[in-house]
């Protein structure tokens, strides 16, 4: 088993924005207590909900949820990276696939149409929802995988048996509340980012395209944890700085 290495200081919360798969460029597996390198992958941002209308007035129609251009550019998980996550998951067909900032959906398409898994996809980018929903009805697979605009932060992750992600490790951090409510024997399948006091299963070095040198590869990484989640004790942290 792997030893994360992290940190007694806690990571810097970043300005959350909408969009769902970000670029990792970084020389050597992030561990716990690395500080995030410079990238242009968003993060989710919650939904305002809509106030109701005032006294006196006709109501007035609902507006949906709140849409902002992504303060960062969308970087999408190269397809061979999608495959190891799958593979690193051990996808069974009674599994249940939750993708927390699905982009274009690939991950939860190709779960679908490769595995037959059902799968659900969440963005707060309506942009990245509809390419999503686009991509799920392209291929054929509307019976198996449901997209939602919805903050990941909110999502309710107990009904999943398999969660994959593409965030920056503080974000990866701040899901564990969530990713502790999965039932024992969930994995969480993380590219390129850590998480924080938890240490994982394992990793693994993937070449695929740098999406800025699109003639070059790099290495990503792709982690995998297990539930119930093994918590680093604030001591290991320290001796291990």
């Amino acid at each position: 088993m792997a030893t994360v290495r992290v940190s007694a200081l806690a990571l810097p919360l970043l300005v959350l924005a909408g969009a769902c798969s970000r670029d990792a460029s970084q020389p050597a597996p992030q561990t716990a207590a690395s500080e995030p390198v410079a990238t242009t992958k968003a993060a989710p941002l919650a939904s305002a909900s809509a106030a109701p209308a005032s006294s006196g007035e006709a109501p007035a129609a609902a507006p949906g949820p709140t849409e902002r251009v992504p303060d960062i550019e969308y970087v999408p998980t190269p397809e061979n990276v999608v495959d190891k996550m799958l593979a690193v998951a051990a996808l069974k067909k009674d599994d249940v696939l939750y993708d927390l900032g699905c982009g274009d959906g690939r991950i939860v398409v190709t779960a679908a149409k490769r595995l037959g898994v059902k799968a659900k996809g969440f963005d707060v980018d309506p942009v990245r929802v509809a390419e999503s929903r686009a991509n799920v009805k392209k291929a054929g697979v509307e019976h198996l995988v449901t997209i939602e605009q919805k903050d990941i932060f909110e999502v309710d992750l107990s009904p999943a048996s398999v969660v994959t992600l593409y965030l920056l490790p503080e974000l990866n951090v701040r899901l564990v509340p969530q990713l502790e409510k999965l039932k024992p024997g969930s994995r969480i399948v993380s590219h390129d980012f850590d998480m924080a006091g938890v240490t994982y299963e394992n990793v693994w070095t993937v070449l695929a395209k740098d999406h800025r040198e699109t003639t070059k590869d790099r290495e990503h990484y792709v982690y995998l944890w297990k539930t119930p989640l093994k918590k680093v004790s604030a001591g290991k942290a320290g001796a291990e700085r």
